[in-house]
């Protein structure tokens, strides 16, 4: 007779394999049957194929509680955190710089994965080192430093990390073919020493690799820092969007082959499978983007982002815009607050020219105080200086003869409560000009009520 085995040595879709023994046995002329044969064998696959189907169908398509099961996740609240970096070469320096930090949280049973952007001038205080920059925890002790350090800041467990090398940036973003991203306003930057040369128009731009590199890299204009972290949160959810895309199937193999060439972290490759196949149906308007709430501030000479720490929780909990509410568009439209809100949003959009900043209070720091508190609105902010004199009773805004300086002026009076009369034209001055009076407490509760809108 034929007796056929299947064996399967342990571990998930392993390579199994078909023993056929032939043993003493005949059929009538004295041979094995083949017949016989064939049937077994069919059987043998049929089954081991049924099997593999079903311990992939598992594999790919698990549960919330598979997930956790081989997946570390924060036992207080179930989601799964990970630390995703940005490295990037600094010339003249021998170890590669975070250009972007970024802090993920997946809520494994509601479907929502949230990333809070971590600006790099972060102020914490380093294990060994005491207070300085968030990245240079990376630089003194590599990403296990910077994730303790994250780790007592934020006061959450995070046992993953995902790196990616600028360098390699290019290649995953030209394997995807490209990103289209409209550009609100011109990048343009050269650092011939640093051998960077960036020149984005405003508008929609297709972007391949190394045009989006300079994208997300792009910080020479007054938000620095934040403006940057806004621009790859932009990037991020294009690339998301884009993914998603049916037209992006047939790449996903050699997506995931040039992402373990291109990426290190100490996800396994089965985990880091398991955790994008359940997540491969994500809507993105279940992904929450933040970035940490704060303001930028001079310390013995440094410039540095304080963090505010207060809403972290609400942040780590937002729900996703489609479930913040059950009002109907209508009820939501026809309300006061949302009237006031769009108001802000249109007024703030309209807002496309420079302004100079003027402290005309005498209290001394408050120009510079007020540009920053603007930037944070991505009001761009070219010129902080003193005023002719410091007997401004009120804040006034001057604008250069133009429709465009006329109308920024006008919103901005408008957002900040100017009076009209002393929003007015004058021929001097290049920028609209914000000089700041006596009421600069009320200026910056408005500015602050803006941005926190």
């Amino acid at each position: 007779m034929a007796r056929v085995s299947v064996t399967s040595p342990p571990g998930w879709l392993s390579n199994t394999y078909i023993r056929i023994t032939c043993i003493s046995g005949t059929d009538g002329e004295g041979q094995v049957s083949k017949r016989h044969i064939l049937l077994l064998v069919l059987t043998a696959v049929l089954s081991l194929t049924a099997g593999i189907g079903l311990k992939a169908y598992f594999f790919f398509n698990p549960e919330p509680e598979t997930i956790r099961e081989r997946i570390e996740h924060d036992e207080e609240t179930g989601r799964i955190n990970i630390l995703l970096l940005g490295l990037d070469k600094v010339p003249g320096e021998d170890v590669n710089r975070p250009d972007s930090i970024a802090f993920v949280s997946i809520d494994i049973d509601d479907k929502v994965v949230r990333l809070l952007s971590l600006p790099r001038d972060t102020r914490v205080q380093i294990p060994g080192r005491g207070w300085q920059k968030l990245n240079h925890a990376y630089v003194y002790g590599g990403v296990d430093l910077l994730k303790t350090t994250l780790v007592n800041y934020l006061g959450v467990p995070i046992p993953y990390h995902v790196i990616v090398n600028l360098q390699n940036f290019p290649e995953l973003v030209d394997l995807i073919g490209g990103v289209t991203i409209n550009v609100p306003k011109r990048l343009r930057y050269t650092d011939k020493a640093g051998g960077v040369h960036i020149d984005i128009p405003a508008g929609e731009q297709h972007m391949d690799g190394k045009t989006a590199l300079g994208f997300v890299r792009f910080r020479h204009d007054a938000l620095g820092d934040i403006g940057r972290v806004e621009r790859q949160q932009i990037f991020m959810m294009t690339v998301f969007h884009k993914i998603k895309d049916p037209a992006m199937i047939t790449k996903i193999p050699e997506l995931i082959r040039q992402g373990i060439r291109l990426v290190k972290t100490n996800l396994t490759l089965s985990q880091a499978v398991q955790l994008a196949s359940y997540l491969k149906d994500l809507d993105p308007s279940r992904v929450v983007f933040r970035t940490l709430p704060g303001k930028a501030a001079y310390i013995s000479g440094v410039s540095y982002w304080l963090g505010e720490l207060d809403d972290l929780s609400e942040i780590l909990t937002e729900k996703p815009q489609e479930d913040q509410d059950d009002t109907t568009e209508e009820e939501a439209v026809g309300s006061p607050e949302a009237v006031v809100l769009e108001d802000m949003k249109d007024t703030l959009a309209s807002i496309r020219v420079s302004l100079s900043v003027l402290n005309g209070s005498g209290v001394g720091g408050i120009g510079k105080e007020a540009a920053t508190r603007l930037q944070t609105l991505g009001i761009d902010v070219a010129h902080i200086g003193n005023a002719k004199h410091y007997d401004y009773k009120y804040s006034n805004l001057l604008y250069p003869p133009g429709e465009e300086t006329e109308t920024a002026a006008h919103s901005l009076g408008r957002l900040f409560g100017i009076a009209e009369n002393l929003v007015r034209k004058d021929p001097s001055v290049r920028n609209v000009t914000m000089i700041m009076g006596h009421d600069y407490p009320d200026i910056f509760k408005k500015i602050d009520l803006a941005r926190d809108r």
